[in-house]
């Protein structure tokens, strides 16, 4: 038998969640893995694991209790209450993947769902919480116990994306149109640089006020109703540049999985530098930019074939199948 693995995520199928896919896809052969979504999509993936959509707490832990998985995992720190207290009523261990919007803190206020974590996951049952490299300082200040902490890279899946054939076409930006992802910059941008056709391709949330936006500036860009996970592969390759724009202020976008795609599919990378860690993880495959003004420059060169070719190394790294082991390592001792 397979071992039993129970997922417990949040507005799953949610179409950005492509880190949950990219996780799911090289481990569902291996194990006998239940889905349940605790909260609905804002934009939902028309291609998903089979999945049940559960808000009752009692529900679950009767769940759990019946399939007697042998790991209880979740995405977000923020439901890290709610699986903890599952675990500790069914002494069953779990783990955690961390991302940027559950851990890094805005404007240097600690979020409400890290106040007293460190009890939650101070436990035998806590078998690790897998994060980025640069918030485990911030996350060990926060409580949890440094050895319960995994350094992880972004994870996704290169083999899907690699493709060392010539881009056509001009620039891009993709990602939930959110607050911090400032993509009224892309907007700005595609005004300075107008020989260059542009593509925002926003997800969700602020989407109309985007499209809004953008009529009001004379339509620079061409903002795109959400593509499929499958669809992205030819959406890079028809861009040469990937300009992922985040709020200076804020600072709480963390490694945009989009970065390593783009790496992987041979489109070049313009990021806004708004954290020193960005550096580690763009490479010297990219360039990160201080102002719409500096990203504009950028874009009016050629692509680097030097920096171009460095990207494909620098998203192999990030390939799920290559650090998937930070997870099952974690799990292995416990499987039954």
């Amino acid at each position: 038998m397979k071992p039993r693995i129970l997922y417990i995520v949040q507005n799953y199928p949610q179409l950005s969640q492509t880190y949950i896919k990219n996780e799911l896809k090289v481990l569902w052969d291996d194990y006998d893995i239940q889905i349940v979504a605790v909260s609905v999509p804002d934009v939902a993936d028309s291609d998903h694991f089979p999945y049940r959509h559960i808000t009752d707490r009692e529900e679950l832990l009767a769940l759990v209790r019946e399939f007697k998985p042998a790991i209880l995992h979740s995405h977000y720190l923020v439901l890290a209450d709610l699986v903890s207290g599952l675990s500790r009523d069914t002494g069953t261990p779990f783990t955690i993947r961390s991302h940027s919007f559950d851990t890094i803190p805005s404007e240097n206020k600690s979020a409400k769902h890290l106040q007293g974590i460190g009890a939650r996951l101070n436990s035998d049952l806590c078998l690790g919480v897998l994060c980025f490299p640069f918030v485990r300082a911030y996350l060990n200040s926060a409580g949890i116990p440094e050895n319960k902490l995994v350094a992880s890279p972004p994870v996704v899946d290169f083999e899907f994306f690699y493709n060392k054939s010539a881009n056509t076409g001009g620039a891009m930006n993709v990602g939930a149109a959110i607050r911090k992802k400032r993509m009224e910059d892309f907007i700005a941008l595609a005004k300075l640089v107008p020989q260059m056709n542009f593509d925002l391709f926003a997800i969700g949330h602020d989407w109309p006020k985007l499209s809004k936006l953008n009529h009001k500036n004379g339509n620079p860009i061409i903002v795109h109703e959400p593509r499929s996970f499958d669809a992205m592969p030819q959406i890079y390759k028809n861009h040469q540049w990937l300009v992922y724009t985040a709020c200076p202020e804020r600072k709480t976008v963390g490694w945009p999985m989009a970065i390593a795609e783009a790496q992987a599919s041979g489109t070049m990378v313009c990021m806004a530098n708004i954290r020193p860690d960005l550096q580690e993880y763009v490479g010297e495959a990219g360039y990160l930019y201080d102002t719409v003004k500096q990203a504009a420059e950028l874009l009016r060169q050629p692509v680097s074939a030097a920096k171009r070719e460095l990207g494909f190394e620098q998203a192999r790294r990030h390939d799920i199948r290559l650090n998937k082991h930070l997870l099952t390592d974690l799990w292995q001792p416990h499987l039954h």
